[in-house]
């Protein structure tokens, strides 16, 4: 069973555990902590995260972004402007967890980075990063179907109606701006910039801001240790099972709280030791229970899968040679937003069951995908993808042709699930090239033997007229003579 949800929409996405994150051990009211920032923060930016961001984060962690911007200094003394904890739970009023959860949320949408460090106690450092421009946002398929899910769609229709302009696009005016070279005399050519200006623009370049995405292989192994503490668990077993651990959580996309409810399942009792294989089939049952919130999440992507898949033919242009800029239908789209989003357990059946409500995912379908999964080959969305384009050619996945396309995605450096599409996109131009080349090949891809046609079997035979030559009269009757005796010599 999956952690409950924060949010109520088709995609359900959930934060672990449903309530707020308890603060480490290591953390604590007394610690002092310094606020710098990465990138200059401006009034739109105010405006940003309370309609986008705030509804994602909840109201106690826009209002400790708030006030660490509040707090932030153009050049900080280390020493100096240091201060601890204490402060931050007067402003706000909440309890050290609950500042915990809303950091690790800032944290986790990529708001702040945080630093620690140790010399004579331990001391943080918050840096402090932008919300993304709106449209940056709207356009990150994370963040806005995350605020589409939360808010609804007439919410969120008027948030971005807030973040949109009109500019002049009237087709019966006419633009007469002048240029900067019409206004300004330009005196020499500029060919380089002063090593001053080469300076500043270092110093100004915004930084790269931190990723933000879903990582469907992450496990909190500290709060999955404390969960575990109370069930017998045999020393060094988390380490000793790390690998199978996190692809089973990535597999069937399980947050800490579900996933140590299922090890907790899989102990053997008398050795306090886990064993992998009844691991996994627990979350396969679990997986394979009915479930509201799961039906609920797998029946809505079922349906945006079926539209993809009836659309073979694509109604947006593609130029899969453009690997650095592919464009993509809107099936595509809807493909590649899966991928991203969903686990790989629930995309595969998403992906079987778009083609026919009838169909299932066999154990052997199951193990072959697990199977390459645990090589750690492919990330999880261009594994999907990599499933996507199997079941589109095959009613079923056998492991001997998903293990074959994958080293030749593996041979053309295929990383991502968009080069994935395009990979799929230019096989399929390759295929229509070859059948417009006219090969006749048999069923075993050779090409096929052409026999001499004699003149007499062809369609446009006309038989010889007039009288017989003397030789063609010897030749005749040399041939009914053989004929007679080979018929005496049966006999």
């Amino acid at each position: 069973m999956r952690p409950d949800p924060v949010m109520g929409g088709p995609y359900l996405f959930y934060a672990e555990g449903g309530e707020s994150m308890a603060a480490p051990a290591n953390f604590m009211a007394q610690d002092d902590y310094l606020v710098t920032q990465a990138e200059l923060l401006t009034d739109l930016d105010r405006k940003t995260l309370v309609y986008l961001y705030q509804p994602l984060i909840g109201a106690v962690a826009s209002a400790l972004y708030g006030s660490l911007w509040a707090q932030v200094k153009q050049h900080p003394m280390f020493t100096q402007d240091r201060r601890a904890h204490t402060n931050l739970l007067a402003t706000l009023a909440i309890s050290l967890d609950e500042l915990y959860d809303a950091r690790v949320r800032l944290e986790a949408v990529g708001l702040i980075k945080t630093y620690t460090q140790f010399d004579t106690a331990r001391h943080y450092v918050y840096e402090m990063y932008a919300p993304l421009r709106p449209e940056e946002f709207f356009a990150d398929d994370l963040f806005s179907v995350a605020l589409y899910d939360t808010v609804g769609e007439e919410r969120y229709r008027e948030i971005s109606a807030s973040f949109t302009v009109t500019p002049v696009r009237r087709s019966d005016m006419h633009d007469i701006s002048k240029k900067f070279t019409d206004v300004f005399h330009v005196t020499a050519e500029v060919t380089a910039a002063p090593a001053t200006v080469r300076e500043v623009r270092t110093a100004t370049t915004r930084p790269a801001k931190p990723a933000v995405a879903i990582s469907k292989n992450h496990v909190d192994w500290e709060l999955l240790t404390r969960q575990l503490d109370h069930v017998g668990l045999a020393d060094g077993q988390l380490a000793a099972h790390q690998h199978a651990i996190t692809q089973i959580a990535g597999f069937y996309g399980l947050g800490t709280s579900s996933l140590s409810r299922l090890i907790e399942r899989s102990l053997d009792l008398l050795t306090g030791e886990i064993s992998e294989a009844r691991l996994r089939r627990e979350a396969e049952q679990t997986y394979s229970k009915p479930g509201t919130s799961r039906l609920h999440a797998t029946s809505a992507a079922i349906a945006a899968a079926k539209v993809a898949h009836e659309q073979t033919e694509p109604e947006a242009a593609t130029t899969p040679t453009q690997a650095d800029t592919p464009k993509f239908s809107a099936a595509e789209l809807t493909v590649l937003q899966q991928a991203k989003t969903l686990p790989t357990r629930e995309f595969l059946e998403v992906t079987k069951k778009a083609k026919d409500p009838n169909m299932f995912v066999a154990d052997n379908e199951r193990f072959a995908v697990e199977g390459l999964l645990e090589r750690n080959v492919f990330n999880t969305a261009t594994l999907n993808v990599l499933v996507y384009y199997v079941l589109q050619n095959r009613a079923s996945i056998s492991a001997a042709y998903l293990n074959s396309v994958a080293n030749g995605w593996i041979r053309d450096k295929v990383d991502t699930p968009e080069k994935a599409l395009v990979e799929i996109q230019n096989f399929k131009a390759g295929n229509a090239a070859k059948s417009g080349q006219g090969h006749r090949r048999s069923n075993y891809g050779r090409q096929q033997r052409k026999e001499p046609v004699p003149d007499w079997a062809k369609a446009d035979y006309k038989a010889p007229t007039g009288p017989i030559s003397d030789s063609a009269k010897k030749a005749i009757a040399e041939a009914r003579a053989r004929l007679q005796n080979s018929g005496k010599g049966d006999s």
